[in-house]
């Protein structure tokens, strides 16, 4: 399979700070929408990959295991890992709410530490979501969300530079509405968000993601994943949040 497999116009960049296995997921991706991956076809094995962008075995094992729960790719021991048939998406015009807003209305005190903030290209799954050219660029923030103090999520959003070209670290505090990327973006920029794609899986937390959340690795975390739009139908935001927190749902049995 490495043999076939076109390195020359996908790469891993060990310099960037955008994290190594979702690189690799976006390499696979790209693969699968040109069609250079079709439905059925086997991917690489650890051991290729390794060969071919010097990744760690953790590292392979995390994006396989991210594609798997999106339903890229499945695996079938021992053969090896596939290409699974297109999925129909399903798309939501409910109510759509910041991680801010929607805690604060539930009477938690919410906070955000932004652990990285930086403007980089983009390519790959994430550039095709956001309709920019591959290399394009994005402004990538990856944040800690607290509520109360306790550590409830991990957050890397990706954010069209060419439609919000000004914004900045100093825009966000660390509480209040402005630690709100959707607050920014709407009163600072003008760019309101009104709707959403989202997908919801379950993941395991790696080692480095368990030690930010205050927990144990391997610990399962819900792994939502949001393509957020604006009044013009434009992407703006690509989003993925793994929450720790459970969410609880009360059913009210209405007579009469």
């Amino acid at each position: 399979m490495a043999n076939t497999w076109d390195t020359s116009k996908t790469t891993i960049d060990k310099t960037s700070p955008v994290p190594l296995y979702y690189q690799l997921i976006n390499v696979i991706h790209e693969k699968v929408k040109s069609g250079e991956l079709k439905p059925g076809d086997a991917l690489p094995t650890e051991q290729e990959f390794r060969q071919m962008y010097g990744l760690s075995q953790t590292t392979i094992r995390k994006a396989i295991s991210e594609l798997i729960h999106e339903e890229v790719v499945e695996a079938h021991r021992p053969k090896g890992v596939f290409v699974c048939q297109p999925k129909i998406e399903e798309y939501s015009n409910g109510f759509l709410t910041s991680f801010t807003e929607e805690f604060q209305q539930s009477g938690y005190v919410p906070r955000s530490k932004i652990m990285r903030f930086d403007t980089i290209p983009c390519y790959g799954h994430t550039a095709e979501e956001l309709h920019i050219a591959p290399g394009g660029m994005t402004h990538y923030i990856y944040r800690i969300r607290y509520l109360n103090d306790e550590p409830m999520s991990i957050n890397y959003d990706y954010i069209s530079a060419d439609l919000v070209p000004e914004l900045k670290r100093e825009n966000f505090a660390q509480e209040g509405k402005e630690q709100s990327l959707y607050y920014i973006l709407r009163d600072v920029y003008g760019i309101k968000l009104v709707r959403a794609v989202e997908t919801v899986t379950a993941v395991l937390l790696s080692k480095e993601e368990a030690v930010l959340l205050n927990t144990t690795a391997g610990a399962p975390v819900i792994n939502r994943k949001r393509l957020a739009f604006d009044e013009n139908d434009r992407p703006i935001l690509s989003e993925k949040t793994l929450i720790r927190y459970a969410y609880k749902t009360v059913l009210v049995d209405k007579k009469g």
